[in-house]
């Protein structure tokens, strides 16, 4: 008589909640594989252009430092929109801990260079899911930030370019966008649009939020923007400070105060219009409205090379507040967990 065989443990099914936590790591993964897969090739794609570019870059004319403090600033610069965005969450109920939301936020600016720019979404949202945030206030809260943020950074270009010389047909073009970008300044535009919506499975836990949506979120959200569109604006200033080397008399005969004004109005404008265009990474039509208000005190050849070292940059500045802010979220993982083991002995 032979004895029981023993169960076969390879073959024992496993619990459903365990394939569900495997197939949403692996389609996390996937996203987040896709995100860096075209954030590369946004790299390659401006390294491209600087090699094609008129006027020959020598390396060793540049001036590193400057470089160096683009980076730093572009950094600083994506801290007043997460700011924004972490007190919308907290308007709408959400209590994820900063050093978690900050991850999520800083995260998803690798969706913006995929097509069509809704893996930035999906990554701050699922991230933020993870924690335990609402998917709704999730995606409803990047969809304010985004839109309150490019309306404010084209308002702010379009009055920093009436004081620019440059053509009046764009000065004007830029003064009649106003209206139509003030209309993401309005509370009431998100309840018309969301109104209808909640009746839909769409929709569904948006109604607790609308209240939420008042003249103080939409205020402080496009203040803070404003603050990040002029510190990127000081990141192009250091750039083109960096380029100076290769053009002794670059803006040599302009006040820096003025630069500066160019800069900021060409960052903005160059930014909502590489958000119009749904490119990935808002590449060319950002380029092209950024160059086209930067020739009104450097030549062309110059504008683009500046521009392109200024997404270089700002890429950079990007992929450091992502693993610095893996690494704040990591700490903070790993000290909640010895706060836990004191507290249970």
């Amino acid at each position: 008589m032979h004895p029981p065989e023993a169960p076969d443990e390879s073959k024992r099914e496993q619990p459903k909640w365990y394939r569900r936590g495997e197939i949403k790591f692996a389609l996390r993964m996937a996203i987040l594989a896709s995100a860096i897969l075209f954030f590369g090739l946004a790299i390659r794609h401006a390294a491209v252009e600087l090699s094609g570019s008129e006027i020959s870059l020598r390396w060793n004319s540049i001036r590193w430092s400057y470089l160096g403090l683009s980076v730093l600033i572009g950094m600083l610069a994506l801290v007043p929109p997460y700011l924004g965005w972490h007190a919308i969450l907290k308007d709408f109920g959400q209590s994820v801990p900063w050093h978690f939301t900050m991850y999520a936020y800083f995260l998803g600016h690798l969706g913006k260079y995929v097509p069509g720019k809704a893996m930035a979404v999906l990554l701050r949202v699922a991230e933020l899911h993870r924690h335990k945030g609402s998917m709704s206030a999730g995606g409803l809260s990047v969809l304010i930030e985004t839109l309150i943020g490019f309306a404010s950074g084209g308002i702010l270009g379009a009055l920093l370019l009436q004081g620019i010389d440059s053509p009046r047909w764009l000065q004007w073009s830029a003064i009649l966008g106003i209206p139509l970008a003030s209309l993401s300044l309005l509370p009431y535009s998100y309840r018309w649009i969301l109104g209808p919506m909640i009746r839909t499975r769409i929709g569904k836990g948006f109604e607790s939020f609308l209240g939420a949506i008042d003249a103080t979120m939409v205020l402080r959200t496009g203040a803070l923007a404003w603050a990040g569109w002029m510190l990127q604006g000081t990141a192009l200033w250091c750039v083109l400070e960096s380029l100076v080397g290769i053009h002794t008399e670059l803006t040599t005969d302009l006040s820096r105060w003025y630069v500066w004004i160019v800069c900021v109005a060409s960052m903005s404008l160059g930014g909502l219009a590489g958000f119009l265009s749904m490119l990935p990474g808002g590449a060319l039509a950002r380029e092209l409205a950024s160059v086209g208000i930067l020739v009104s005190i450097i030549p062309q050849p110059i504008a683009l090379i500046a521009t392109v070292l200024v997404r270089l940059t700002s890429m950079l500045a990007e992929l450091l507040m992502i693993l610095l802010s893996r690494s704040i979220q990591v700490r903070a993982k790993r000290s909640e967990s010895d706060h836990a083991s004191q507290d249970s002995l």
